[in-house]
């Protein structure tokens, strides 16, 4: 049952082509990142291609939970939901199959971007922690939509006030004392953290795996309260 509806959302992505263009979307990052970071780093310094490579990074598992977002959001318009009640499939497992597909896709793409570039002095390690932990914000961005709209209106509208989660965490190039606590809040600060270590010639208040750490455990609680949210008003 499971496999059949993790094939049944491969074929749907497959025939839409809003889906396909969100599939081949890494591989525009990728291309564009390989011209666009050194014509920054000679042109406009080391601080304007560094924001772009935060911004790059972070963007990529981001596409995939908007899109996520709004393949829930038709489920409810279409009376998925309802229908699942007479199947033996849970409501639930439904759910948590198109979560898991949507960070799946956005940790593979993450590390594309990632390792096809070498913008970044990083260990292989440090770009696999980065692609975990940043990719977490592809169902935080899916269940934050849903949590808080009931049609696609207010989904795009409450998506366009996400890009603050990408945005924000851009100041992790600027805040590298114990301030750093109070960015913490923001999901998408502890991967642009980790990418930081690397980028900055600094010292920071932790070694790169307790922020991949805490920083896991900051979005499974955003995870977990906007999966509460989503399921009451669903």
């Amino acid at each position: 049952m499971h496999l059949q509806i993790l094939f049944m959302q491969i074929k749907r992505i497959m025939r839409d082509k809003m889906y396909i263009f969100f599939a081949l979307y890494p591989l525009f990052i990728v291309a564009l990142s390989y011209w666009l970071i050194p014509y920054l780093r000679t042109e406009a310094g080391d601080i304007a291609a560094n924001v772009v490579v935060l911004l790059l990074i972070l963007m990529t598992p981001f596409m995939f939970g908007a899109l996520t977002a709004f393949t829930l959001l038709d489920d409810r318009d279409d009376h998925v939901f309802t229908s699942l009640r007479i199947t033996p499939l849970k409501i639930t497992t439904y759910i948590n199959i198109k979560l898991v597909i949507a960070y799946l896709f956005g940790v593979i793409s993450s590390l594309l971007v990632l390792f096809i570039n070498d913008y970044l002095s990083m260990s292989v390690l440090d770009k696999i922690l980065v692609a975990l932990l940043s990719s977490m914000s592809a169902p935080t961005i899916a269940l934050l939509v849903n949590a808080f709209s009931t049609n696609k209106v207010e989904g795009f509208v409450i998506l366009k006030s996400t890009g603050l989660l990408i945005i924000l965490p851009i100041a992790a190039l600027f805040v590298t004392s114990w301030t750093e606590i109070f960015l913490g809040i923001i999901p998408g600060f502890w991967p642009a953290r980790i990418i930081t270590l690397s980028l900055l010639p600094t010292d920071f208040l932790m070694p790169n795996y307790l922020y991949f750490i805490i920083g896991t455990l900051i979005n499974l609680i955003y995870i977990f309260v906007f999966y509460r949210i989503f399921l009451k008003k669903r």
